[in-house]
Parts: C-alpha cells; sequence; structure tokens
C-alpha cells in the first residue's frame, strides 16, 4: 500500500508540471483537450514500451518487416506525415487488432492466420489506420470524460511519467485515477466512428490496390462462420461490433470504386505460415501441419502463393527438426524462384547450419547484402552468424553501420552490445547496453553502464568526449524533470 501511495503522489505531483509545460486548447475541442497531436506520441510510446517488457510484441525481423511495409503501404494514402505509424504483431491467438495514441497499431496474430487473403489483413489495418488518422481515441476518451479535467490531465502526466522514466507501475496508477483507456481493447468506439473507420478504411484499400469488398467479407466470416461460443471471434466482434447495416454500407461504398487491382504479395502467405512455424506448440506438430497441407495438393508447376507459404513452413520445421536433406530441394527451388524475399536466404542459412557448413552460411548472407544492404533481417542473422561462428568484430561493424540509419529495436541493441562484447570493445559494449537500458526507459541504469564505459580500458579520447557527453545529456534531462516535478 505505502508503494501504490508513493506512486500515486508522484503522479499528482506530475499534475502540476502537466498543467505549467501543456498549453490547454479551447474547451469546446475535447480532442486536443485530453490528448494534442504532440501528447499522442509519447503516450502511444509508454504503452508500447510497456507492452514490450511483458512481451507482447513479436520481435522477429521478418514479421516487423512484413507488417510495417504493408501498414506503411496502407497509410501513405491517407495521410500526408502527420503520424509516425508503428505496425507490429502481437503474440496471441485470438482474432484482434487495436490502435493506440501516435500511430501504433497492433495485430494479433490470430488475425493474421483467420485472413483468408492480404486484402482482408489489410482491411483491418486500414481499418485501424483511420481510428488514428481521425484521432477517434483522443476525441473518445474527451467524450468519456468530459467533466474530469484533472482527471484527463493526471491520465496524461503518468503516461508521460512512464514514458520518461519507463516506471509500469506509475503507468498502471494513471489508468486506475482515471481509467478512460489507451487502446481501442478498452475503448468502446461510437457507431458513427465505427462507419467512419470503415468508409475511410474501404477507400483507402481500394487506393493501395487492395480488394475493396475484403472488409465485409472478413466481418461476415467472423460474424456468421465461426462458432459464436469461440472467444477468438468474440474478442474480435465485442472490440469491432458489426452489423447488417455496416456490411451491406460498405459492400455498396465498395460496388462504388473503380480499384486498379495489384497482386498479393506471397509476403502474407510467409508470414502466415512463419506465425504458425513459431508458435506452434512442438515442431512436430509445425512438421505435421504443413506436411498435410503440402500434400493436399501435389502440383509441381504455378504454384500459388498459398502452396509456396505452406513449402516453406514444412521447409521450416525440416530443418528444425533435423531433417535437412528433406528440406534442401524445397529451399534450393525457392532460392532461385524467389530470391527477393529474405526468408529462403535465412533459411538456407539455418540449413547450412544443420549440415555443420557455417562459413556456407556465412558466405551466403554476406553476398546476399552486397544486393540488399542495410536489410534489416538479413543484417541481424548475418550478424548472429559472424557472432557464433565466424569474426565478431565484423558483426559489430555491420550492425552500427545498420543502426547509425535506421532505428534499432532494444533487442537489437543488445545484440551490438554483445558482438562488441565479443569483439573486445568492452567500452562500447557497456555504452550499448546505456543505450538499451534508454530504449526501455530504465535512465538510472543507463547512467550506471556509461560510468561503467568510462572506466574500462583502453578507451580512446574520443569513446571518452562521446560518453561522458551521453551521460551530461542523460543526467541535465533527469535533472530537468526533476525541478518540474518539485
Amino acid at each position: 500500500m505505502k508503494q501504490a501511495i508513493s506512486v500515486f503522489t508522484c503522479t499528482l505531483l506530475l499534475f502540476g508540471q502537466v498543467q505549467a509545460d501543456i498549453e490547454l486548447p479551447d474547451l469546446g475541442s475535447p480532442s486536443d483537450v485530453y490528448l494534442s497531436k504532440l501528447d499522442e506520441p509519447a503516450i502511444g510510446r509508454a504503452y508500447f514500451r510497456n507492452m514490450r517488457q511483458q512481451g507482447q510484441v513479436v520481435e522477429d525481423p521478418l514479421l516487423n518487416e512484413y507488417i510495417q511495409d504493408l501498414g506503411n503501404k496502407l497509410s501513405s494514402k491517407v495521410q500526408d506525415g502527420d503520424f509516425q505509424f508503428n505496425y507490429f504483431f502481437v503474440p496471441q491467438n485470438s482474432i484482434n487488432a487495436f490502435a493506440m495514441p501516435g500511430g501504433y497499431i497492433g495485430i494479433h496474430n490470430g488475425l493474421c492466420l483467420a485472413a483468408d487473403n492480404e486484402s482482408q489483413l489489410a482491411s483491418v489495418v486500414a481499418h485501424e489506420i483511420s481510428h488514428v488518422t481521425q484521432r477517434h481515441i483522443s476525441r473518445q476518451i474527451g467524450d468519456q470524460v468530459p467533466n474530469s479535467i484533472q482527471g484527463g490531465l493526471i491520465l496524461l502526466g503518468a503516461i508521460l511519467l512512464g514514458a520518461a522514466t519507463g516506471s509500469s507501475e506509475v503507468i498502471e496508477a494513471g489508468t486506475m485515477i482515471a481509467p478512460s483507456l489507451m487502446t481501442q481493447n478498452q475503448i468502446d468506439f461510437t457507431r458513427d466512428m465505427e462507419i467512419e473507420a470503415d468508409a475511410i478504411g474501404i477507400k483507402t484499400l481500394g487506393l493501395s490496390g487492395y480488394d475493396p469488398y475484403a472488409m465485409s467479407e472478413f466481418f461476415e466470416k467472423l460474424s456468421t462462420g465461426s462458432d459464436p461460443r469461440n472467444a477468438q471471434s468474440v474478442e474480435f466482434l465485442r472490440t469491432h461490433p458489426t452489423s447488417v447495416n455496416r456490411s451491406a454500407a460498405a459492400k455498396k461504398q465498395a460496388r462504388r470504386m473503380t480499384v486498379e487491382r495489384k497482386d498479393e504479395s506471397l509476403g502474407f502467405e510467409l508470414s502466415k505460415a512463419r506465425i504458425r512455424y513459431l508458435y506452434s506448440t512442438t515442431p512436430e506438430k509445425s512438421y505435421e501441419y504443413f506436411f498435410e497441407k503440402s500434400n493436399e495438393d501435389k502440383s509441381t508447376d504455378d504454384l500459388s502463393n498459398r502452396q509456396i507459404g505452406n513449402l516453406y513452413g514444412l521447409a521450416l520445421s525440416l530443418v528444425r527438426l533435423g531433417l535437412v536433406n528433406d528440406a534442401e530441394p524445397i529451399i534450393n527451388r525457392f532460392l532461385d524462384e524467389k530470391h527477393e524475399f529474405g526468408h529462403f536466404h535465412i533459411l538456407y542459412a539455418d540449413l547450412m547450419i544443420g549440415k555443420n557448413m557455417p562459413n556456407e552460411a556465412i558466405d551466403h548472407l554476406n553476398k546476399r547484402l552486397q544486393l540488399s544492404p542495410r536489410n534489416i533481417p538479413l543484417t541481424i542473422k548475418y550478424a548472429e552468424l559472424e557472432m557464433s561462428y565466424g569474426d565478431p568484430k565484423k558483426a559489430h561493424e555491420i550492425l552500427l553501420d545498420l543502426f547509425n540509419n535506421k532505428i534499432p529495436t532494444p533487442y537489437q541493441i543488445r545484440l551490438i552490445a554483445n558482438a562488441a562484447n565479443n569483439a573486445g570493445d568492452k567500452a562500447e559494449a557497456f555504452s550499448y547496453m546505456a543505450e538499451f537500458y534508454l530504449s526501455i526507459g530504465n535512465f538510472q541504469e543507463a547512467i550506471e553502464q556509461l560510468k561503467i564505459a568510462l572506466t574500462m580500458k583502453p578507451i580512446t579520447d574520443i569513446q571518452t568526449a562521446k560518453f561522458i557527453a551521453r551521460l551530461n545529456e542523460v543526467e541535465e534531462y533527469l535533472d530537468e524533470m526533476n525541478k518540474n516535478r518539485r
């Protein structure tokens, strides 16, 4: 109880800071009273970081690449840079999706598996994008607590403090004080908001070359084609209530559209297979599933994307089970036919490791990276192999080049810290660990890591200056935050 009181007190202290730092807009605009466009990214980052700390974010580079590419393809049609969208899979079998403030959109694994095609998956992503661009979350929070400005600001203060300190306790305290909720799982959007998200989402589908009928088809599939007692479907329908009128309106809008259809990406089927493989209870069950699916159609020519996806899943399972001779013909075929997909190059590297040929695996990925420089999945896999079987210094170098150009995840920051440590650069390793702790909001531990980095030998004058500058930057930020809280 004492700990909870201290968190509550901390939140109230921050309330004064929020009042002082945030210029309140006109009260006639509830959208901005509670969450301004400047506040939303900070709140979204806090919730996203909290989800990541709880293991509720899929960290697989290939899956991340696919869902981010799909989302970017859609969001580029409906906004002019107002939001920096971040798309991610959630490791849950349930069929659901949600949008958080600032453009963070989560797709449950189960929803991807339930979709019959990429247009159906894209329809849900487009719907969630519309909730963000139309600022439904902010508007709904304003509607839910219109007479509690103080409660809304305390919640906002708690989230902003959590964003700065990484304290899940502060975030939890804030949501207990003002349970207005940030995620779509917790917000009940109005009927008008859902219809608006449908309409904009369908338009987005068409502009992106997807089937505009996919949204109504997918909603109908979940509402009529599933057992209503099935918890997976119930969760989606609870957070995205459908009706006959909504479905009819969606179909009517789709009929009026002229769409230049594009071929759906093989990446959808590869991602479905990868999810099923990674989250299968055992490799044997994964193998059984893909073996059965692969044998349903024996054709060897003009394989459909779905067939290729099932064969990819089968090859993944075979390599995992050590049946490399059975997997090799499948992998070699698609290595040539679908060489543009990193999935098969990474799987080939795993095959070579399974055959005790690590040098061949490293050489193959190195050559592929010459054609696809700074490709995140390929670079991560190459660095992991260099660390385990080759030269950690090369791993350090290629990761440093990647992260100087693309923002790394916390896992990837730890990877470069390990690479630097294995390469014997202890000072850099500790400095990277400082960045890791900063990425998850633990400022105090980041300071300790930088102080340790400064004690390492050997250390160059450039490194010393860099570490001191970073240390001063972090300490000054914390001092400023503490002053504002007093």
